[in-house]
């Protein structure tokens, strides 16, 4: 028997489960990073702002969030039974 995971993401409410973006500048000696934001509009925002200001337009950009996790099998979910 073999377990294969199933992913769904879902809106959670609480403190628990907020987003944050950041963003950096990858433009050669370019320092520029986007604050922290739970708001990835604003930090998009704030890179559109820097390419418009500098020319840059290349970012790492990164993504975090909780990741509340359950088992499928207790509810039913896909791949079990």
């Amino acid at each position: 028997m073999s377990v294969v995971p199933a992913y769904r993401m879902g809106p959670h409410p609480g403190p628990e489960s907020e987003v944050t973006m950041t963003a950096r500048c990858m433009d050669g000696g370019c320092v520029w990073e986007a604050a922290p934001t739970p708001r990835p509009v604003d930090g998009a925002a704030g890179c559109a702002a820097h390419t418009a200001a500098t020319g840059h337009g290349v970012f790492a950009v990164r993504l975090e969030y909780i990741a509340l996790v359950t088992s499928g099998a207790a509810g039913g979910g896909e791949g079990s039974g």
